[in-house]
Order: C-alpha cells, then sequence, then structure tokens
C-alpha cells in the first residue's frame, strides 16, 4: 500500500531519499527552508508545501534529513511533533551509505525508538534501505552510526599510509590497493564469532602481531614513509603484550578494551 510521505531536508541526501519514494509511486510532500531544491522534485511529481504544518498535516509519515543535529532537534521537537500531536511516533534513523544508495533504495538503516514504532514503520524502511536494524534505543542508533563513520576515517587514513609504502616498497599500485580492501573485508569479517563468543585463543598472537608491525615500522622508515595510525597503535599493542596477553590472539585487543586501556595507560 503507498503511503503519503513528507520529507523535510532536501540536501543531497534527502533529494535522493525523495527521488527513491516518487519512483516506488508513493505521493510526495516536500519543504526545504530554501524553495530552490524542490524544483526539480515538482518536475517528478512531489508536492511543495508551503510550510512544516502544512506538510505535516498532509502526510502519513515524515522522514527529516537535515545537516547537524541542532537543526534537526529544532525542526522536530519545536514544530513536528508539536504539529502532529499527541499520537506521534518518533524514530532516529540515520543510515549508511551514499546518495546513490539512497536513491537505489539500497542503504543501511539504523533505527532506534520504541519497539512499535519500528514494526508500524518497517515496510517504509524497508523501501529506503537494503538493510534496516533496529538498534533498540534512539540513543543506541547515534552511537551505532557515529562508531561505523569512525571506522571509515580511520580505513582511508590506513589505506593512505599503507599505500604509500607498499608504492615506495616498489609494489605496483593496483596490486597494492587490490590487495588491502580486499584485507580489510576478510580480516575483519574473520573475528566476527570471536568477538561475539569473547575467545581470545590463539589463531594469530599478539606477539607474532607485534613482531610484523614492529618490521613494518622498520620497513616504512627505509623508504621515508610517515605512518601516523602505526606509531599510534604500536604502543598500545607492546603495553598489552607486556601486560601478559603477548601469546592471546591479538583480537584479544578488542575483547578487553577498559582493561587494556587502563594498562596502557
Amino acid at each position: 500500500m503507498m503511503r503519503h510521505v513528507g520529507l523535510l531536508g532536501l540536501g543531497k541526501m534527502g533529494s535522493a531519499l525523495a527521488l527513491n519514494l516518487l519512483a516506488r509511486g508513493h505521493q510526495v510532500s516536500v519543504w526545504n527552508r530554501s524553495p530552490e531544491p524542490t524544483g526539480p522534485l515538482v518536475e517528478r511529481g512531489a508536492t511543495h508545501e508551503r510550510s512544516i504544518k502544512a506538510l505535516v498535516e498532509a502526510v502519513d509519515a515524515v522522514i527529516i534529513s537535515m545537516w547537524g543535529d541542532d537543526a534537526a532537534r529544532e525542526v522536530t521537537l519545536g514544530q513536528i511533533i508539536p504539529e502532529a500531536g499527541a499520537k506521534s511516533e518518533f524514530l532516529a534513523a540515520p543510515v549508511l551509505g551514499s546518495v546513490d544508495l539512497a536513491r537505489e533504495g539500497t542503504l543501511t538503516i539504523l533505527a532506534g525508538g520504541r519497539r512499535p514504532a519500528f514494526e508500524r514503520a518497517r515496510p517504509l524502511l524497508d523501501e529506503l534501505g537494503r538493510t534496516v536494524t533496529y538498534t533498540g534505543s534512539v540513543r543506541a542508533s547515534g552511537y551505532l552510526k557515529l562508531a561505523n563513520n569512525i571506522i571509515i576515517g580511520v580505513v582511508a587514513e590506513t589505506l593512505s599510509e599503507l599505500i604509500a609504502d607498499c608504492e615506495r616498497g616498489g609494489v605496483d599500485r593496483r596490486l597494492a590497493v587490490e590487495s588491502l580492501t580486499s584485507a580489510f573485508g576478510r580480516i575483519a569479517g574473520s573475528k566476527t564469532e570471536q568477538l561475539l563468543d569473547r575467545d581470545s585463543e590463539p589463531r594469530f598472537s599478539l606477539n607474532a602481531l607485534l613482531k610484523d608491525l614492529l618490521l613494518a615500522r622498520d620497513a616504512a622508515q627505509s623508504v621515508q614513509v610517515v605512518m601516523p595510525i602505526l606509531e599510534c597503535v604500536l604502543p598500545r599493542i607492546q603495553a598489552a603484550a607486556a601486560s601478559g596477553l603477548g601469546e592471546r590472539d591479538y583480537i584479544a585487543l578488542a575483547l578487553q578494551p577498559e582493561s587494556v586501556g587502563d594498562r596502557v595507560s
């Protein structure tokens, strides 16, 4: 059953979500602080509402896509919920993925809030994302989104350092890129069960990892490549190994973050 959906905030992501819903046959109403982004969507069949109040009154569900928590909070708490009345329900649903994925409806969605509200919104969320996960609380959805994006930053910086190191060492760039990008997925995926089971039986010991990281630092220095991520990680691994974790699997670092952190400090 098609629903009348309101989109509030028409930046790149909000506009892409609107295009996806229009393509799926939904009736879509839109509102934006500046009217310019509404034009292309109106041409595709959307209705430009004159105010947030008019949008809320017209639709079955409202999707807010705004840059920054302060703006989103101001609009949600200050205008949308009061206009919708006491029966309105709210989900925080941060997404992982690009504008292209939003247009295709293949985002990863991390939805937090009351479970009944999530179940009612699930059909709509399924049209916006390929993977829809219920996180429990609103707070949990935010923390999980930010944690995922920290990975993006760490991976980008790490790849920058490693590709430079490999190229300086004479490795073909294509070979380096393909090997390293493959390694991220392979390594993370291989440790899922150990992380869930808190299993640190050694497959690849922390001492063995430390040996190779020290060799890697020497190799990088020999070709004059600066590797801040490696220099940041090494002291933590050295301290963990010295504290008695050296013969455990290296994933022990992730299984005991607080105790290892205390030892390092």
